[in-house]
């Protein structure tokens, strides 16, 4: 009986201790689940547009609001030696020079055969909207490598840039599965007349050195000293890139993307657009930078001819393109893409020329507060 009694507990007391046991497991997996999803690497990666660079971000990187001035080149030579820090709310930035392809030998041409000549690439400017997506595949691989497989990473991209994130996240590149948001600024989504610029060039005044006379008056002459001049007096904006055609509202290019966007996958979206400023008016301005006109292209001395202008311009007004003064508003929307289904949440502002997108720190820090948000970053 005595026998019978002990066998009991001790079963009794076998069953408790597995209970316990079990138990323990349990909640240690739990916890380390958890702990898994909060040491989960949080990255914003910043892409610049045509005729800009890395530096373009540099207020946002600099403001409390944005990075802490801690942000990272991917292209860094020494990338993976840095020692990494995130900014006040456990996210790191991340950015590069796009280009990298500009001078591949599949590299398309510009007017009259033009080529990409600077050594560090031509800002994206000579490379198709696949090799741009090409260039954050590469990138995003980086970060993996240094901050692990399981990163998590919001694409920031201003004016093409954001074509670029669109191309990519289009594409079939396995780091897309990384990609968790995307926010576009002042985004040609549906191009803009600027690139028709090229498409008049091409068809009329080739090749450039039949124009080169100072004596002659002739349009294209005209047209071509505007080619030239607008290098010095506005951002370095290259109209003789093939990126420029490829972003005119008319291109196959900017066609072809918009008819696959059933190819994005289902993250956050975010949009940042600006609007009540005519078209033509490309920036620059000496008395105020953000929202005024600049190098008007319609009254300046040295701009297009009229029938070059007429042709951008493709029987619409002005007022009927206004937006940033290049992109149209209607043009900055993904959400007004044909066939556009996810839910996306818009921040529509004003009065900011388009070179200047970049640099309105609380537009764009307002966006990553609520892309942060939707995410379970904060």
């Amino acid at each position: 009986m005595n026998l019978l009694k002990r066998l009991r507990c001790l079963v009794r007391g076998f069953g408790v201790c597995l209970f316990v046991l079990i138990t323990v497991c349990s909640w240690a997996g739990v916890a380390t689940a958890a702990t898994s999803a909060v040491n989960q690497p949080k990255v914003v990666l910043l892409l610049h547009g045509l005729s800009s660079n890395l530096t373009t971000w540099n207020r946002l990187v600099d403001s409390q609001a944005g990075f802490d001035s801690r942000c990272s080149s991917t292209g860094n030579a020494n990338f993976f030696k840095q020692k990494l820090k995130p900014n006040s709310e456990g996210v790191y930035c991340m950015r590069f020079n796009f280009g990298r392809l500009d001078r591949i030998s599949t590299a398309p041409r510009g007017l009259d055969n033009a080529r990409c000549s600077k050594s560090g690439g031509c800002a994206g400017g000579y490379s198709t909207f696949e090799t741009l997506g090409t260039e954050i595949g590469t990138a995003i691989t980086r970060i993996k490598r240094k901050l692990g497989d399981n990163t998590q990473i919001v694409l920031l991209g201003h004016s093409s840039g954001g074509i670029a994130a669109r191309a990519f996240l289009q594409s079939n590149d396995a780091n897309r599965q990384n990609v968790v948001g995307l926010i576009t600024t002042g985004t040609p989504h549906s191009g803009t007349p600027l690139g028709r610029y090229y498409n008049y060039m091409s068809q009329n005044c080739l090749p450039e050195s039949s124009y080169d006379s100072i004596f002659n008056f002739s349009n294209c002459a005209r047209n071509w000293r505007f080619t030239k001049i607008i290098l010095k007096k506005v951002g370095d904006i290259d109209l003789k890139a093939p990126g420029i055609n490829f972003l005119s509202d008319a291109s196959p290019q900017i066609r072809e993307l918009n008819n696959n966007i059933g190819q994005l996958p289902n993250i956050v979206f975010t949009e940042i657009t600006y609007d009540r400023i005519n078209f033509g008016c490309l920036g620059n301005s000496l008395t105020n930078r953000e929202s005024g006109c600049g190098y008007n292209i319609f009254s300046e001395v040295i701009r297009p001819s009229n029938t070059a202008l007429n042709f951008v311009l493709n029987g619409r007004s002005r007022a009927e393109l206004r937006g940033d003064g290049i992109v149209p508003i209607f043009s900055q929307k993904m959400s007004n893409l044909l066939g556009w289904t996810l839910p996306i949440r818009a921040f529509n502002k004003y009065s900011r020329v388009h070179i200047e997108e970049s640099k309105q720190v609380r537009d764009l820090s307002i966006a990553l507060s609520n892309i942060y948000r939707r995410l379970g970053w904060l």
